[in-house]
């Protein structure tokens, strides 16, 4: 990876931390009776880690910024468990939605890049995933996978919405 790639990926990390504990943080979606939406930005960040990216790498990358991300939300260890399962899962993720053709070698999975309909694939099961895992953690029993779903439903939801805004305001070319 280049040193503009670093340099790019890492100002994209502290830009997607910054927003989300400052800005995503404080909105509070849902009303008084129905407070179950959380808005998850941050992971468009490992999301977009050149494909070529190791899975260790990815994994050690997501501990750390997840962990960044709990410090200053006070959610002890969900954010990191959910950025580790998430990098965990990415490549594996790539590897089904693979094209024909293959991937270019050091370039980032933008839809830019990839395409639409590529992207929005690869986005709602990545979001998914990651808010998934959130709440599970956050329950921690599967006993209540109701309430699991309850919260992970409409978070993801809304979350993909700022996903898909943010890919359309900014699509790197790299």
């Amino acid at each position: 990876m280049s040193n503009k790639a670093i340099l790019r990926n890492l100002l994209r990390a502290v830009f997607l931390l910054a927003f989300q504990v400052l800005v995503l943080r404080q909105i509070h979606l849902g009303g008084a009776d129905f407070n179950y939406i959380n808005i998850f930005l941050y992971p468009v960040f490992l999301m977009l880690l050149p494909i070529s990216t190791p899975v260790w790498l990815t994994m050690v990358i997501g501990f750390i910024y997840g962990f960044c991300i709990d410090v200053f939300s006070n959610t002890i260890g969900m954010h990191t468990a959910a950025c580790v399962f998430s990098a965990y899962l990415r490549m594996p993720l790539l590897q089904f939605l693979e094209p024909q053709g293959g991937y270019k070698q050091g370039v980032s999975p933008t839809r830019r890049r990839m395409g639409f309909a590529w992207f929005l694939r690869y986005a709602a099961l990545f979001m998914f995933l990651h808010v998934f895992t959130f709440f599970c953690v956050e329950v921690f029993t599967p006993l209540y996978m109701g309430k699991i779903l309850m919260y992970t439903l409409p978070s993801f939801v809304v979350s993909f919405i700022f996903v898909m805004l943010l890919s359309f305001i900014v699509d790197p070319v790299e």
